[in-house]
């Protein structure tokens, strides 16, 4: 593993690569708040065997990537917007001198590579989005995720007090961690590996950025249904918090150019080694 801070700019971005630079590239972008690690050093490796240039990364305000202030009053706004956070990611590429590459997202990582393939569709070759919030309607009447799961799901998320203090915050988030891990039990060293990520940066507390810039993103789903490259839609069963497994289906069905899986029983979150291997099984299949 390489560690180099890419400088952008107006940004200083931590990237992480691995495997040999004239392999097939393949970029991983992380959700709200979460760090590069969310991809698993593991999971990696793995795919850097498999003949994968890869690099992950700290989005800006995670990590040990640029911080900046928290857009805390419902007036505020943000001081950037998702198309910044998509530029991040041509700079990156560009920095590493990658012309064309895997993309793929996590949560708002998936926001972000929805918007990176319609605006460089030409450094695209395939685009994989788990657990992805939906950006694109179209003609699809999607349904509501039923009130007591959501009800049920925020009461969980609410209760954590985000102390800065990583010894009481630790439990906080291992609730957290285990709501959102589906069926699955938290494999917890690879959560507190995950946490001592979380507690190295700046500030502990909800992604107030990262949650506003999501909002206002017009309809992409026309702009989905042109891209020249397969979209492969990558879903929980058990995870409610960016869609639902049902409506991203019926979004995936709807496109000519998307195909669908789903993960019976995995949340939102993927603390689980038989998890990562899944999803490490679906990139290599789809990728060959």
């Amino acid at each position: 593993m390489s560690k180099t801070i890419v400088k952008l700019k107006n940004v200083d971005i931590a990237t992480e690569t691995f495997g040999l630079p004239t392999d097939k590239a393949i970029i991983l972008i992380a959700g709200a708040m979460a760090p590069a690690v969310f991809y698993p050093t593991d999971f990696c490796e793995s795919l850097a065997d498999s003949g994968f240039f890869v690099l992950r990364f700290d989005n800006r305000d995670t990590g040990s990537s640029t911080h900046f202030s928290s857009a805390r009053g419902d007036d505020e706004q943000p001081p950037y917007t998702i198309y910044d956070m998509v530029a991040d990611v041509k700079g990156v590429l560009d920095y590493y001198k990658v012309n064309k590459a895997v993309i793929v997202g996590h949560s708002l990582g998936g926001s972000i590579a929805q918007l990176f393939a319609i605006q460089y569709p030409k450094t695209v070759s395939q685009l994989f989005l788990l657990s992805s919030p939906i950006l694109a309607t179209g003609n699809n009447k999607y349904t509501e995720t039923d009130s007591h799961i959501m009800n049920e799901m925020w009461q969980v998320l609410m209760s954590n007090q985000m102390f800065t203090d990583y010894e009481r915050g630790k439990n906080e988030f291992m609730r957290v961690w285990q709501y959102l891990n589906g069926t699955f039990p938290v494999d917890e060293n690879m959560a507190e590996e995950y946490n001592k990520r979380l507690y190295e940066t700046k500030t502990i507390e909800p992604a107030y950025n990262h949650t506003k810039i999501q909002q206002n993103v017009p309809d992409i789903w026309s702009d989905l249904a042109k891209l020249p490259v397969p979209i492969h839609f990558v879903y929980g069963s058990k995870d409610y918090l960016a869609a639902n497994s049902v409506n991203t289906e019926m979004l995936a069905k709807s496109l000519p150019n998307a195909d669908f899986v789903l993960l019976d029983g995995v949340g939102h979150m993927y603390f689980d080694k038989s998890i990562w291997q899944n999803i490490l099984d679906i990139l290599l299949e789809k990728t060959q």
